[in-house]
């Protein structure tokens, strides 16, 4: 399976955020839910607790040439809007970069892992169903865990609590990466 664009009622309301004038958040983010996850600027817009389960929405900002981990997902599917920044997603050998306006989907049971290749702090808005990959990020931050130094202690907790399993050492490395563009549309 292909990472892919693509385009839902949820992502196309998304979009409409980041096209407002991507300064602005969705209604009422709590300024409590917001906190470092692994050196990432997290804020919680939306939680489980808030869908029923059926899915969280996070805020997050990247650092320049950061990312995480290689990882494999067993329960959740992601969505991807780039707010700020340049980023490469790599899953399955195959690399999209993406910028402003651009969707990315990484479906559950795919090693990936993207960066941000830009040369300031990057900005995503990712959308995971169903939820709890929330309270992976939360539980990480109030843990305290730092990487690398940690990466043994987060790949237990992933693992055995979140059906994440990380792939440490792994390294990608595309020839080309697709470029996505913001409109939808595909060019090498």
């Amino acid at each position: 399976m292909k990472p892919a664009r693509i385009s839902t009622a949820c992502v196309c309301a998304l979009a409409m955020w980041v096209a407002a004038g991507s300064t602005q958040r969705p209604p009422a983010p709590n300024a409590s839910k917001s906190f470092d996850f692994l050196g990432f600027q997290t804020t919680i817009l939306l939680a489980g607790a808030d869908t029923g389960g059926t899915s969280a929405l996070m805020d997050v900002r990247i650092p320049a040439n950061a990312g995480p981990p290689a990882h494999i997902h067993t329960r959740e599917d992601e969505v991807y809007l780039i707010k700020r920044g340049t980023f490469q997603f790599f899953m399955d050998g195959i690399c999209l970069q993406a910028g402003p306006g651009a969707t990315v989907y990484m479906p559950k049971g795919h090693m990936h892992t993207f960066k941000n290749i830009a040369k300031h702090a990057g900005e995503q808005l990712l959308f995971v169903y169903p939820a709890g990959l929330e309270q992976l990020f939360r539980e990480v931050h109030e843990l305290g865990l730092k990487m690398p130094q940690d990466l043994n202690k987060l790949n237990e907790l992933s693992n055995s609590r979140y059906g994440i399993n990380l792939v440490p050492g792994h390294d990608f490395h595309a020839a080309t990466c697709t470029v996505v563009a913001a409109s939808g549309a595909s060019a090498k």
